[in-house]
């Protein structure tokens, strides 16, 4: 039987979009390491330990604190030398398969791309929904 225990504990800080209070969320569930968040109690808003958004509340002052926030980071850069080293490396890998195993080679990589591009959005949207 999987049981889960959730204790609240005051982490002294006070949410920047509706000014209620946030609490140190640990949810301990049978097997399972705890894990520990922030929550507002208002909200509903939930920050990781480092200050990343876990989930966004359902207020407008949320939703628009999320707006301001993702503007406000910076954008990642592409490296110019590794892009050319990875389109590089592509090409390279593309024209091999075409000497070594004909233009059929390519018909049976596009499922292979498919899968591969699938298995990663559900990986992308469970990390985002907290499944691992």
């Amino acid at each position: 039987m999987i049981e889960t225990e959730t204790t609240w504990n005051d982490s002294g800080y006070d949410c920047d979009h509706c000014g209620g209070q946030i609490l140190e969320r640990t949810d301990i569930e049978t097997g399972q390491p705890a894990r520990v968040c922030y929550q507002c109690q208002v909200c509903g808003c939930q920050w990781r330990l480092d200050g990343d958004v876990l989930r966004i509340g359902n207020m407008r002052s949320c939703r628009r604190a999320q707006r301001v926030r993702v503007k406000s980071q910076p954008k990642e850069q592409l490296n110019p030398n590794q892009l050319r080293l990875a389109v590089a490396i592509g090409l390279v890998v593309l024209v091999g398969i075409v000497l070594l195993g004909g233009l059929v080679a390519i018909r049976f990589l596009i499922p292979v791309a498919i899968a591969v591009f699938v298995f990663r959005a559900v990986y992308q949207m469970g990390r985002e929904r907290m499944w691992w």
